[in-house]
């Protein structure tokens, strides 16, 4: 107790808090502590992230089980992996905009409802069209927690903290990645299949719609947090903020919120400028909002600032494009093989062979599906080997190693050797794919491609961050992001249009793109603002 008092003393002094008891939010953070309140945060957080992962995968695993239901070909089924793209690419700016006026709380807790209630509401689509627009929606909205969490979870830091808690929230996307092929696991294989009122409903159905719960209860958890006290100060809402920073000193030290050194919070300069004596309307903060996102993307559209925003944007693009292209499609290439072993155990056939068989299949045997066994003509009955999920298991696994290398080794080598190697390499894997003979190879190839891909994909935004001067910083993390997800789109349209035509133009499209993304990283720049 004694060492927290001398700690919180020098801490006072050091940050040159003045008598009366004022100081900014930076200061008046750090005099808070780190401490349970900033784990509990973390977590949930990390807990929203999960929900956002669960959602950008699941597409993956109830695809193949669909297929049979709703007679899906392989260009819907990559118009629904768009379809949720596309939500995401149009919320990406969107949602940032309205949580700027009204605060990131209250838009996570929107979004992230609604798109619960889409979850489950999607699990009864009984047609194509219904269910594109359900995933669409569900892209919507749950782009939001996609693009806040970061600025929700930073605000509450001090900058010493705020990248570190930023990589650890990270590491929560990847496990929603091996959580969600768990559950796949167990549900969809279930043998329920009923129909009430007209309405089928069955194991990929139901893993939809438990999807959905968790989201739900983190939504219901949520509301327990408090709005960002730094969003508060920029609204020129002082007093709440130092409420809630009392709060989190008082959970962080054990001591009573009276306690807290801080007085008054003193004012944001960008708020002064915006709301010099006079309350502005929500239209005329959105007014102000949008004049300020003119003038930075006017400030990134100058050299050599432009130069580096299209390279970093479009090494992103091509990394997404390879990331998703393969990752929401490997679960039907692992079951396509572990079908065809099944029928064909001592034989060996490559991915191209298999799509060009099942082509054949298709047109020989309506309805069209070498995913789903049938036991009628008017009974469908999905059949995903479980090596599918044992395999996106050990994939996924695997890539968890990305997120301790990216971390370890960003201060350790140049800027540029991380993506540059990785992507490459990535790309090597990409072209691999193409000559491997069965699950088991395929398996090997997709773990190094995801391994490298995904930890060139963490770097790339640390890096984005370090090349651009603070004003611009969060406009190009954004427009990143907004590229990265047309690569996504782009990727899963080359994929579902090309797969059973001519399997080896995505697949060498993959390579190539990421190799290229390579490359253009060797001329990312040295200096750091």
């Amino acid at each position: 107790m004694v060492n927290q008092i001398a700690s919180l003393s020098f801490s006072v002094e050091n940050n040159h808090v003045c008598k009366d008891g004022t100081a900014d939010f930076e200061k008046a953070i750090k005099l808070c502590g780190y401490g349970r309140f900033h784990y509990s945060f973390l977590l949930l957080c990390g807990a929203m992230f999960v929900c956002v992962g669960c959602q950008n995968g699941i597409n993956a695993y109830i695809l193949p089980s669909a297929e049979c239901d709703l007679k899906l070909s392989s260009e819907q089924k990559g118009l629904l992996n768009v379809a949720f793209l596309i939500g995401g690419v149009i919320s990406a700016l969107f949602w940032g905009v309205f949580a700027d006026a009204y605060g990131r709380r209250y838009i996570l807790l929107l979004t992230m409802m609604c798109d619960s209630i889409l979850s489950i509401g999607g699990s009864l689509s009984q047609s194509f069209k219904i269910l594109l627009i359900f995933r669409a929606l569900s892209g919507f909205f749950i782009g939001a927690p996609g693009s806040l969490i970061y600025t929700y979870l930073g605000e509450f830091h001090t900058e010493k903290h705020r990248v570190k808690s930023i990589c650890y929230v990270g590491f929560f996307w990847t496990l929603s990645w091996l959580i969600i092929p768990g559950l796949a696991w167990i549900i969809i294989p279930l043998p329920i299949s009923f129909q009430f009122h007209g309405i089928l409903y069955n194991s990929w159905r139901l893993f939809l719609a438990i999807i959905g719960i968790p989201t739900l209860m983190v939504t219901v958890i949520a509301t327990r947090f408090p709005e960002s006290p730094k969003f508060l100060i920029s609204q020129g809402k002082t007093k709440e903020a130092l409420a809630i920073l009392r709060k989190i000193y008082a959970a962080n030290t054990g001591h009573h919120e009276d306690e807290y050194p801080v007085k008054v919070l003193l004012p944001d300069d960008a708020m002064n400028i915006i709301n010099n004596d006079r309350t502005l309307s929500g239209s005329s903060v959105l007014t102000e909002l949008l004049k300020n996102i003119w003038q930075q993307m006017r400030s990134i559209s100058s050299p050599p600032l432009l130069q580096y925003a299209l390279l970093s944007w479009t090494i992103y693009f091509t990394n997404m494009f390879g990331y998703y292209g393969l990752s929401l499609w490997l679960p039907e290439l692992f079951n396509r093989f572990e079908n065809y072993h099944n029928i064909h155990p001592n034989r060996t056939v490559s991915v191209c062979r298999l799509m060009h068989e099942a082509n054949l299949q298709n047109v020989s045997t309506p309805p069209p599906n070498i995913l789903i066994e049938s036991t009628s003509i008017n009974e469908c009955r999905p059949n995903m080997d479980k090596m599918v999920f044992i395999n996106s298991l050990t994939i996924n696994a695997f890539c968890l190693l990305g997120n301790i290398a990216s971390g370890y080794l960003a201060n350790r080598v140049g800027r540029r050797t991380i993506p540059v190697t990785t992507m490459l390499l990535a790309g090597i894997f990409g072209f691999g794919i193409y000559f491997v003979r069965s699950s088991l190879q395929i398996l090997m190839v997709t773990c190094m491609f995801s391994l490298t891909i995904v930890t060139a994909n963490f770097v790339m935004g640390s890096i984005v961050v370090d090349i651009f001067p603070t004003h611009v910083a969060a406009v190009a993390m954004c427009m990143m992001t907004f590229f990265g997800r047309i690569g996504a789109i782009a990727s899963n349209l080359a994929f579902g249009m090309l797969l059973d035509i001519s399997c080896e133009v995505p697949i060498f499209l993959v390579g190539s793109l990421v190799i290229l993304g390579g490359l253009l990283a060797l001329m990312l720049p040295r200096k750091t603002y």
